[in-house]
């Protein structure tokens, strides 16, 4: 006759229970901004939500939204919710509107509606954690596409520091990525930004220095106004690409905007000119800051900011 032991038993309930609670990931929404409907439960393709607000609405820290068609609307993450990812279909992000039909079912563009709120981010973020993966952006037109906020800290604390941003094209608009508070470790990585008209990713001084351990890392720059401009402490700035088209303007500069800050890393980034944006790419910053090995992708040279 088989024995089993009670207490044996019990133990393992304990640590599958134990197990399971910590390796949830939490609850998966859809929207469908094609054929979505906001009173379905929004659990599965047939039964997606129409509208991102509606997700907003309803998730808790730890789940996961997955958008399709094209999102035209401007939103505020929810107050004490964290480490939700907002991730688009399709295997690259593209518009959502392509040609032939049947395009927009599967990719995710987010965007302005048709009468844009000009002075309004797509999305505001105001808790930690954040990830956004494989969507367009094409974003208003005197606002951030999508905007980190943090406040003194406290009971009413709002913090966006370690948001990812994470394989995204921003298509158009003012400023990509705008932190307006200082967060910490940001990580922005296998980007594209393209014509921004005022500057691709643009922090300024708040709390602490400003920006501190970001990692601005693999991304790609073709024809913004300015590219990267941030208040800068301890932040990775490496193996980008700043194609800036005819007349390049900043480039990358650190430890403005009130922010102080020092021992920034800019490495191994492919610059377009040694007069533009190589030798002088309008750099502020700290004897601390390590610029070496870059590139001019022009010229084929090496070396470090004058």
């Amino acid at each position: 006759m088989l024995q089993v032991n009670k207490s044996t038993l019990d133990l393992e309930f304990v640590n599958n229970a134990q197990t399971q609670t910590l390796t949830r990931r939490g609850t998966t929404y859809y929207v469908d901004a094609v054929n979505g409907v906001d009173t379905r439960l929004g659990k599965s393709w047939r039964k997606a939500f129409l509208t991102l607000a509606k997700a907003f609405s309803v998730i808790q820290s730890g789940d996961t939204i997955v958008i399709s068609g094209k999102v035209r609307e401007q939103l505020t993450t929810p107050v004490g919710v964290f480490d939700v990812t907002v991730v688009g279909t399709g295997n690259r992000p593209r518009h959502a509107d392509t040609s032939p039909a049947g395009g927009s079912r599967s990719t995710a563009t987010w965007t302005t509606p048709a009468v844009e709120a000009a002075a309004t981010p797509l999305v505001t973020v105001l808790q930690q954690g954040w990830k956004f993966e494989n969507i367009l952006f094409a974003g208003p037109s005197a606002a951030a596409s999508i905007l980190l906020v943090r406040t003194a800290e406290g009971a009413s604390e709002t913090d966006a520091s370690h948001c990812s941003i994470v394989n995204n094209r921003f298509a158009s608009g003012f400023v990509h990525i705008s932190d307006t508070g200082g967060c910490y470790g940001v990580l922005v990585k296998g980007n594209r930004f393209v014509s921004a008209t005022s500057f691709a990713i643009l922090g300024v001084g708040n709390i602490g220095v400003g920006q501190s351990a970001w990692q601005i890392e693999g991304n790609r720059f073709d024809e913004n106004v300015n590219g990267v401009k941030i208040a800068g402490f301890a932040c990775d700035i490496n193996y980008n690409s700043f194609s800036d088209g005819g007349t390049p303007n900043t480039t990358v500069v650190l430890n403005t905007n009130n922010g102080g800050g020092a021992d920034n890393r800019v490495s191994y980034n492919n610059f377009q000119t040694t007069t533009g944006n190589f030798n002088t790419p309008d750099v502020v910053g700290a004897t601390t800051d390590y610029w070496n090995p870059n590139y001019s992708f022009d010229t084929l040279e090496t070396g470090t900011p004058a």
